[in-house]
């Protein structure tokens, strides 16, 4: 119980680290939803259309209830007939999505009772018996709402604003996107899709398409700005658009967003001129915000928040208070808020403009604002004599310096190629890989680029990204028959060519060819010196990573700091994703060598610069999470681990090119359960990641390695948790899928004989350990020094002291010719041979092994790792043994309690608090103050001992009966004492 010598040999695990148009006939492209459920629906279709073009009619509740819960970020309106009411409302009523609802009863009377007065549904607009006024009032509340969310709605999946200094990333991207967007071409063809597909979208919306009819016929470039204000279909679906950034239909909407903007803008140096005098403008916005929506503004005052679409304003401060203060049945929950923004006319770089001249509402007095404008909340306070809160906002380009350096690279890029296909070059950094796939077919198909080789490029680097590593060669070996065949070779364009072809063979692990790709890169710049110097260093990150997966370590690292320094001076910014990739490979390189700090510092880089300079969803950031995760799960940052894992789960689920990346989270958190002793939880991560993969029957072939993988998990999981049946089952399925890898199956071979040794079935043991020496020629030396670890333990148990002595030094012989410092593996088996040591009562030569291990792990590890517990318990054990040999050497007992109580600490602190180590802990606590006859406190030790055991183990089990016999021999003393003092006092008396 005292002794941690094999408790290594428990913990076997693996972590993984990561490096046509769509219709949208069936979405709803507006803000609002609009449901009628009732049993018998007529012609109320057309006349509801009138208000919302998206109108879903339902006669049944339990399909109209399941569609109302899977809304996400649009609003609902419900109509409900009086027979179904009961039946619904309490279910869908607290749903957020659920804005209003109106109840169409007949029989009011019966109704009203029951309803109205009813605390649970304040989101009841009214009880209609009429069909008139039931209309009337869904469009009053129609309105009302669109006013709402035309401003500063901050709803999670919506982005009317955002807070910058918590998501300037996605700022970035979406004013790159629009700046793109504003420098694609015009054409005729843009204006008629965007008419078909609102055509499309509206059909039997007699209104709708009324107004659609007349756009086709009348609209010119100077109408944009009284289109925008006419709050017909351009107008909520622009809205709708930028709020949600939705990519393909703002695409969609090119050929008016463009109008738009150019519009305002020279509408903006009109204005600039007319009220120069009047530099500082005080504008308006009367809104009604929810309780959440008012506490974030109150949490960011001093911060930074943009918009997304277009902001309207007014001057008129009584309109817009009047507007706030306007009562509304659906205004349940909601405060009134008055927006007062100071905007300086002169202020550089942000576009904004009186547009009451060219309004539908010319009294409206409105100033429009650009995409993407900046404010600064200064204040958020209550006016207790108009009973309503405001909202001090001031307009700024402060946030001009998170982009400009990006704009302008990306504006070079565009002076010297085809802006279309920058701007799907755009969507694929922003990680929109399908989007950015039908963008690029599209252009393909309709001959609009001549560039055949780039659109291919561009395919295929689409492609790679989303996994499809065979469809993204044939492009890439497209590219390289058209470049071979120019009359012209631009080595450039070839160089870029076999730098894909070498990155795909990396991903299909064929390593040499890959290799051979990079290095031919590398030897084109070197002929070519006025070629970028950015095409080696691509390369030479490549080579670097071909070394990790190659083990080749030192040479690797050389690479990628080869690669570092050139991005370092060439690149426009550090803060890069190409030097976030370069600082992952770097974290990556020093994780697999165990050099967790140096890990952790290039991992954290890469993450950081991903959080500034992509969107937040973006899969990069996922593998970045996954990646410091793995690190702190190294350091026993279990919380951290967790939190990251969880982090990346979810963008990958968000992602659907990066649904495969899903089992690779579920297996790392099954580690961090297994580490954490949930060994249920851990199953069930590892049962999730088989199943996605086992499900997955397009791409089965390409994941065997991946199901080999989560096989061998299981079967550690289970080895854990003393299953060992199913623990055979799974490691022998598991050598079934490490047919091309000798190495992992020798590892498999391991983790078989090391249940024999557990069931202390030795000699089954020693036969597997056999296979695998008789595999030494294939095998990494590192791996036959674990086999004759794992040996020496065993002849160890069989008490052949000599031959486990001898193994355990030629396993230190191998170690020290793997690598001249002593490493952690070293510690081991100095741990072990200082145990073996004890065992023998050879204390001076079990202290001396038993100080070496420890000396080791305290340069290596972190203050709190469990590793430390373990050799500071062993050397606390021998001082023990040390200070009883000697009759009780006071000097020994207080080194050992010295080391036993910082054992415990750190495992108190590194470690559940049930952990069966801490009991270990309590244990040999008791064990040396019961030596010391300081029985109180050594009963004291037992009890929480046997606390923490009951806990884990049944009544039975070996760890607990020799505990109950520590306990019973503390006892004997204890009442021992109690007597001898009852007889002292008797005869004093």
């Amino acid at each position: 119980m005292g002794n941690d010598a094999n408790s290594k040999f428990r913990r076997i695990s693996h972590l993984t680290a990561v490096a046509k148009s769509t219709s949208y006939a069936f979405e709803s492209k507006e803000n609002v939803t609009l449901i009628w459920l009732d049993k018998s629906i007529d012609t109320i279709r057309t006349t509801l259309r009138g208000i919302t073009h998206y109108v879903l009619l339902y006669t049944e509740v339990e399909p109209c209830i399941k569609y109302i819960r899977s809304v996400v970020g649009d609003r609902i309106f419900l109509i409900v007939s009086g027979d179904y009411s009961e039946q619904c409302l309490d279910q869908i009523h607290d749903l957020s999505q659920v804005d209003s609802i109106f109840v169409f009863w007949m029989n009011i009377l019966k109704s009203k009772e029951k309803l109205v007065d009813s605390k649970h549904f304040s989101k009841i607009v009214g009880i209609f018996d009429n069909e008139e006024q039931l209309i009337k009032s869904v469009r009053e509340e129609f309105d009302d709402l669109n006013q709402q969310l035309a401003a500063f709605s901050l709803y999670e999946k919506q982005k009317s604003t955002r807070d910058l200094s918590k998501d300037a990333a996605s700022f970035l991207w979406f004013q790159l996107f629009k700046d793109v967007l504003l420098r694609m071409p015009k054409f005729e063809d843009a204006k008629r899709e965007m008419i078909e597909q609102c055509q499309q979208y509206y059909r039997g919306n007699t209104e709708e398409l009324k107004n659609i009819d007349e756009f086709t016929q009348t609209y010119a470039y100077n109408d944009a700005i009284r289109w925008y204000t006419k709050q017909c279909f351009i107008h909520r679906l622009c809205n709708k658009a930028l709020r949600t950034e939705d990519i393909e239909l703002l695409y969609i909407f090119r050929y008016y967003i463009q109008d738009l903007c150019k519009r305002l803008a020279v509408e903006h140096e009109s204005f600039r001129r007319r009220e120069k005098y009047q530099a500082i403008l005080k504008l308006y916005r009367g809104l009604k915000l929810t309780k959440d929506e008012l506490i974030r503004f109150q949490s960011n005052v001093g911060s930074l928040i943009s918009t997304n679409g277009f902001l309207s304003t007014t001057r008129n401060y009584d309109l817009a208070l009047a507007f706030a203060l306007k009562t509304s049945k659906r205004s349940v929950d909601v405060y009134p808020t008055l927006f007062i923004i100071q905007a300086d006319i002169l202020l550089h770089d942000v576009v904004f403009a009186d547009i009451s001249s060219l309004s539908a509402y010319p009294e409206q007095q409105e100033v429009l604002f650009d995409i993407g404008c900046a404010f600064k909340i200064h204040e958020v306070n209550f006016d207790h004599s108009k009973n309503i809160w405001i909202v001090h906002m001031k307009l700024t380009n402060e946030a001009r310096s998170i982009v400009e350096t990006y704009l302008e690279a990306n504006r070079r890029v565009m002076e010297k190629g085809n802006v279309l296909l920058v701007f799907g070059l755009l969507l694929t950094e922003m990680g929109q890989y399908h989007q950015a796939e039908v963008y690029f077919e599209n252009l393909l198909s309709s001959n609009m680029i001549d560039d055949r080789a780039s659109l291919y490029t561009n395919i295929g680097r689409v492609k790679f990204h989303q996994g499809l590593f065979d469809e993204a060669l044939v492009c890439f070996k497209t590219v390289y028959d058209i470049h071979r065949h120019e009359k012209t070779l631009d080595y450039q364009d070839l160089a870029r060519t076999l730098n894909n072809l070498g990155l795909v063979y990396l991903e299909q692990k064929n390593y040499d060819l890959a290799l051979n790709f990079h290095f031919d890169v590398v030897k084109i710049h070197k002929q070519h010196l006025e070629l970028p110097e950015l095409l080696s260093a691509n390369s030479y990150n490549a080579i670097g990573v071909i070394f990790t997966y190659k083990h080749e370590y030192k040479r690797a690292l050389k690479y990628l700091f080869r690669a570092m320094k050139l991005y370092e001076k060439y690149l426009p910014t550090l803060d890069h994703p190409i030097m976030a990739t370069n600082y992952n490979s770097i974290g990556l390189v020093f994780y697999y060598t165990k050099q967790y700090d140096q890990a952790l510092d290039y991992c954290l880089k890469a993450l950081n610069i991903r959080e500034k300079v992509l969107p937040i969803s973006h899969p990069h950031i996922a593998d970045s999470c996954n990646n410091v995760a793995l690190v702190y799960h190294h350091l026993n940052e279990y919380e951290k681990t967790l939190d990251l894992f969880q982090r990346s789960l979810k963008i990958y689920e968000e992602n659907h090119d990066k649904q495969m990346r899903i089992p690779i989270c579920w297996n790392n958190m099954g580690l961090l359960s297994l580490d954490q002793h949930n060994y249920d939880q851990a199953i069930e991560y590892y049962m999730k990641a088989l199943d996605l993969y086992n499900n997955d029957d397009t791409n089965k072939n390409v994941h065997m390695e991946e199901i080999g993988f989560t096989i061998d998990n299981l079967g550690v999981a289970y080895e854990m948790k003393s299953d060992f049946n199913n623990a055979l089952k799974y490691y022998r399925q598991g050598l079934e899928y490490q047919s091309e890898s000798p190495e992992r199956f020798v590892r498999i071979l391991i983790k078989i004989g090391n249940i024999y040794q557990e069931q202390g079935d030795y000699d089954s043991a020693l036969g597997h350990y056999q296979k695998v020496l008789t595999r030494s020629d294939t095998i990494p030396t590192e791996l036959i020094s674990s086999v004759l670890m794992s040996m020496g333990i065993i002849y160890h148990r069989k008490h052949e002291n000599d031959l486990a002595l001898e193994i355990y030094k030629r396993v230190i012989s191998l170690r020290k010719h793997l690598s001249p410092n002593e490493d952690l593996e070293l510690a081991w088996t100095y741990n072990n041979i200082g145990c073996l040591y004890d065992d023998m009562s050879d204390m001076k030569r079990a202290l001396k092994y038993q100080q070496r291990g420890y000396d080791i792990r305290r340069k290596s590890l972190p203050s709190s790792h469990p590793d430390l517990a373990t050799s500071l318990n062993n050397l606390g054990r021998i001082h023990q043994a040390l200070a009883h040999y000697s009759g009780g050497d006071q000097v020994e007992y207080e080194k050992a309690l010295k080391d036993y109580k910082t054992a415990l600490h750190i495992r108190l602190k590194s470690l559940p608090i049930d952990h069966p180590d801490i009991a270990v802990s309590y244990y040999n606590l008791a064990s040396l103050h019961l030596d010391r006859q300081e029985y109180e406190e050594a009963n004291n030790q037992i009890q929480k001992a046997l606390s923490v055991q009951r806990k884990l183990s049944s009544a039975h089990h070996p760890d607990i009966r020799q505990t109950i016999n520590l306990e019973n021999k503390i006892k004997i003393m204890l009442d021992y004492r109690t007597n001898q003092s009852k007889q002292g006092e008797n005869k004093a008396s």
